[in-house]
């Protein structure tokens, strides 16, 4: 019996440590997938902290490019400029450092292209939320740095992945998120611990949840989970332009080193974006400072001016009230601009606080909108006082016309009055006019100018006074009736021109000394002058002379004498004409 049992506790023992050999490495096989699961969790979750951090970033930069719009109104202040060229370099080293982990964030064009290419200054960044100790750095140096700092955390994730390789639950366990992590359940919606020291109990929990079927898989309950998480990991694979973290977040890759390795990246990825996030927000809190600043600084002063403004259109408003002298088209534009110039200057006595820049920019709305009231008025009031001069000018122009038209009557009337005495001088002197009119002490031919009287419609021609006059009211009469004046070819003529003159017609020319040319009191006329004044000079004391009629002795057409100057004519007075007015408004 003994041989025949021999054979079998050989071949049992031989099963069973088979069995114990094959056992064990199903058992490695289990952790090592647990292993990776944990890790690609913890990848997950390091992404979801990277999103948040994007967001922020996001977000942050946002608030720096409001920041940087409202800064180009002072724009000039030095110490504005050196902080918004510090913002600009804080987001150009935050899409750097985007950029060197595949990860789009809009940190481009964060303040506006006026600041690009600022100078920076020698002021270093100040304020509650400045991160960095110092911004004076150019974009090389940023990049520089930034480098550096990828650099050395790459050295990091060499220990880190021996970390990982000893113990999955190591890196799972340091990180200080929150997001869900693969402990007992395989549920990916249970909450990882936030502590940053290992338990001792990890690994042999982490063994022991590794079951085929587990409760939550078995549940139907669980497949809108398994859905939303396929889609959760689906969504943060995009989050990075990397197709080996994708995979890993997909749960596509099962070696541990490179699931570990992705980790250390994600949280390399979203320590710099916090880092770019807190120092955007240091620059944006200082050029935010500044910005104040330089606008209650320029507010001030912008109040300075318009308050010494003040008086001088308070001024020009009285001055402009004064000029116009009540001579307006209406009474309330006066009172308007009185109004107006009163509000102005009572704003000289508002008490503002100078450090409170919403106040002071309050005021100096108040005072821009009250001049504006002013100079409104103002046009309204030099409208006003046009319109006045132009309706008072219309009014004196009327006044004008009727004066000059009573004025003509009467002359009408006096000269009416006077053509019956014309006419009797003229019956009684026929043979036309002899000797020297009363008045004149010179000899013929010898008559000054200035005793003499100019025609009006016959340029360079002279008469006796008396005989101009009467001769300018027969050319009244002609142009009533033909539309033209009377054409005169001689009048008055000195000793000299009767010389010419006898010299050239001979005996139709009177001796020299003795024409009546020489007295001022004859003249000769164009044709159809002359056969008006033939017929109806008499009643202006001018004739035709018998001698020169026809069948005279000297047969002259031509030839007229005034045979009255002992006519005295009651001339009415001249009327007294308004003179226009100007504008008392300059402009």
């Amino acid at each position: 019996m003994r041989k025949f049992h021999l054979p079998f506790r050989w071949q049992t023992a031989t099963t069973f440590a088979v069995c114990c050999f094959l056992g064990g490495i199903a058992v490695a096989l289990g952790v090592h997938e647990q292993r990776v699961g944990s890790a690609v969790e913890e990848a997950r979750a390091q992404a979801r902290l990277l999103d948040e951090e994007r967001e922020k970033l996001e977000l942050t930069l946002a608030k720096a490019r409001e920041v940087s719009e409202v800064s180009e109104s002072v724009a000039d202040e030095d110490l504005v400029a050196s902080a918004a060229a510090e913002l600009a370099q804080a987001a150009t080293s935050a899409a750097f450092a985007a950029e060197q982990h595949n990860i789009l964030v809009s940190a481009s064009a964060v303040v506006p292209p006026a600041w690009a290419n600022a100078p920076l200054g020698v002021e270093t960044a100040r304020g509650p939320y400045a991160a960095t100790p110092s911004l004076e750095v150019d974009v090389a140096a940023v990049l520089g740095e930034v480098e550096a700092a990828v650099s050395d955390e790459a050295d990091d994730a060499t220990t880190s992945d021996a970390t990982v390789e000893a113990s999955p639950d190591a890196s799972a366990s340091a990180s200080p998120s929150t997001e869900p992590s693969a402990t007992a359940s395989a549920s990916p919606s249970v909450e990882a611990s936030a502590s940053t020291e290992p338990s001792p109990s990890a690994s042999a929990s982490a063994d022991a949840s590794v079951e085929p079927s587990a409760e939550p898989s078995a549940s139907p309950e669980a497949e809108p989970t398994e859905t939303t998480a396929a889609e959760d990991a689906a969504a943060l694979a995009t989050l990075i332009d990397d197709s080996e973290v994708a995979q890993v977040l997909l749960g596509e890759i099962d070696d541990l080193e490179t699931v570990a390795a992705t980790v250390t990246r994600l949280e390399q990825a979203a320590a710099q974006l916090d880092a770019a996030t807190r120092r955007i927000e240091g620059t944006t809190a200082v050029l935010e400072a500044a910005t104040a600043e330089a606008a209650l600084e320029r507010a001030n002063l912008t109040l300075e001016q318009k308050l010494d403004a003040v008086k001088a259109v308070g001024d020009s408003a009285k001055d402009m009230i004064e000029a116009v002298d009540g001579k307006v088209a209406k009474k309330s534009t006066i009172t308007d601009l009185t109004q107006a110039r009163r509000t102005l200057l009572d704003l000289r006595k508002t008490e503002v606080d100078r450090d409170d820049a919403e106040a002071v920019e309050v005021l100096i709305t108040d005072v821009r909108n009250a001049t504006l009231n002013v100079e409104a008025a103002e046009q309204a009031l030099y409208k006003s006082h046009h319109a006045w001069v132009k309706s008072e000018n219309k009014r004196r122009t009327q006044i004008n016309k009727k004066r000059l038209a009573t004025y003509e009557r009467q002359v009408d009337k006096a000269y009416a009055n006077a053509h019956a005495q014309y006419a009797n001088a003229a019956a009684a002197r026929q043979d036309g006019w002899s000797g020297a009119p009363s008045g004149i002490s010179y000899s013929n031919g010898q008559v000054p100018s200035s005793q003499l009287c100019s025609l009006s419609f016959a340029a360079g021609h002279q008469l006796q006074c008396d005989a101009a006059e009467a001769l300018e009211r027969a050319d009244d009469a002609y142009y009533a009736q033909t539309g033209s004046h009377l054409s005169v070819s001689s009048s008055y003529r000195s000793y000299g021109a009767q010389v010419a003159t006898k010299a050239s017609k001979g005996y139709l020319a009177a001796t020299p000394g003795t024409s009546n040319h020489g007295w001022g009191m004859a003249a000769d006329f164009a044709p159809a002058s002359a056969a008006w004044m033939s017929a109806n000079g008499e009643k202006y004391g001018w004739v035709h002379p018998l001698w020169a009629r026809p069948g005279g002795s000297k047969p002259e057409s031509w030839h007229l004498e005034f045979v009255a100057p002992d006519i005295t004519v009651n001339m009415p007075s001249k009327p007294t004409l308004m003179k226009k007015v100007s504008s008392s408004l300059k402009g």
